[in-house]
């Protein structure tokens, strides 16, 4: 029957049975619905595409009583054998996104919930039958935050905690550090490389903080279901704001040790090929770039964090060849601004920057999980 909705008023355009999703503690994300683990949840969620069915109308109903909810926001008790529609552009005027989460809470199983995707009539007049009952978008959602939240403003402060005490005790290094001006500087004169070694203070704590962005990056496409490497044995459940800080403590440890025993495999590449002037402003310049790269997606990343993406985990593709192309553009780049001149042969600097950024990315596309 193609005829659905109040009084058979509206053309079935799709029908969301076999959509529901239950939410799962287990891996902090939405589910398909499957009868035989979830039928004694209460709740149970679908999510709209609201620019795919523009122009139609969203219809609910239930056997039971049971109360909708709009992205997390309690909007209204649905009464037995009532019909609810909602407009689908309304939805998108209201809440400015093209993906909404709908959520019917009160009863167990979903055989007594119907949702719709229905096209009206032109036959049928405009005004609302009288058991039907139309939505008041009142949208008022609570303030709570989930533990990651939390977790992202403290990483985000902290970070910025530590730049505004770099800045303070250092504040012409870090001005220099966050300079392009310094980075196309070829010349042997730039005191600013000579002197500014990592482990002088003002690298130190800059690498602190790259450590820190990179960290926050990883488990933020972890805890959205985009993992790249087995973490199985690192990580904990990240299901509360301690473990969320402990893997980040341990992460940045890590990612810290993996910059110094970087520099130390430069210095021993750098002699083998006679080109250890370069090493230090190799290291540093790396730095810098990482610096600017890491601060820029892990804004992104604490933007997406306060929204929620249930979308997210469709774009790991495409993440992951944001970073590949990322480090082939910064491998020219220190190609490019890393050569002081005529008395470093080319060729050296070049197979040098291979063996010290190339191969390792090559491994680290080898063990990628990306399907």
């Amino acid at each position: 029957m193609n005829e659905v909705g109040p009084q058979h008023a509206y053309f079935l355009v799709y029908n969301f049975q076999h959509d529901w999703l239950a939410y799962s503690k287990q891996y902090n994300n939405f589910v398909p619905y499957s009868r035989g683990v979830h039928e004694d949840e209460l709740s149970f969620s679908l999510f709209i595409d609201l620019p795919k069915n523009s122009k139609y109308d969203l219809l609910l109903s239930t056997s039971k009583e049971n109360f909708l909810f709009i992205e997390g926001a309690l909007q209204k008790k649905l009464e037995p054998e009532q019909w609810v529609t909602l407009n689908i552009d309304s939805l998108k005027r209201v809440y400015q996104k093209d993906v909404l989460l709908i959520t019917l809470y009160g009863t167990s199983g979903v055989e007594d919930k119907t949702v719709y995707i229905g096209h009206r009539r032109k036959s049928i007049s405009q005004q609302e039958p009288n058991n039907t009952k139309s939505l008041s978008l009142i949208n008022i959602k609570p303030l709570v935050s989930t533990p990651f939240q939390n977790f992202s403003t403290l990483i985000i402060v902290f970070t910025l905690v530590l730049a505004a005490f770099n800045y303070t005790t250092s504040s012409n290094g870090f001005r220099r550090f966050s300079s392009s001006k310094d980075f196309i500087d070829r010349s042997e004169r730039n005191d600013f490389y000579t002197f500014n070694k990592p482990f002088t203070r003002v690298i130190l704590v800059n690498t602190i903080i790259v450590s820190t962005m990179f960290s926050y990056i990883f488990l933020f496409f972890s805890h959205y279901n985009i993992d790249f490497f087995d973490t199985r044995g690192l990580l904990t459940e990240e299901s509360t704001l301690a473990e969320l800080l402990l893997d980040q403590v341990k992460l940045t440890l890590i990612v810290f040790l993996s910059f110094n025993f970087k520099y130390i495999l430069m210095g021993v590449v750098g002699s083998v090929l006679n080109i250890a002037k370069v090493i230090n402003t190799h290291y540093v310049k790396s730095l810098q770039v990482s610096f600017l790269f890491y601060g820029f997606i892990m804004l992104v990343c604490f933007g997406l964090s306060i929204d929620s993406p249930v979308w997210f985990v469709n774009v790991k593709t495409t993440i992951f060849y944001t970073f590949i192309s990322f480090y082939l553009i910064k491998f020219v780049l220190l190609f490019i601004f890393t050569n002081p001149g005529p008395r470093i042969i080319n060729l050296y600097l070049f197979s040098y920057l291979c063996v010290i950024e190339i191969i390792p990315l090559i491994i680290g596309a080898k063990l990628a999980q990306i399907s």
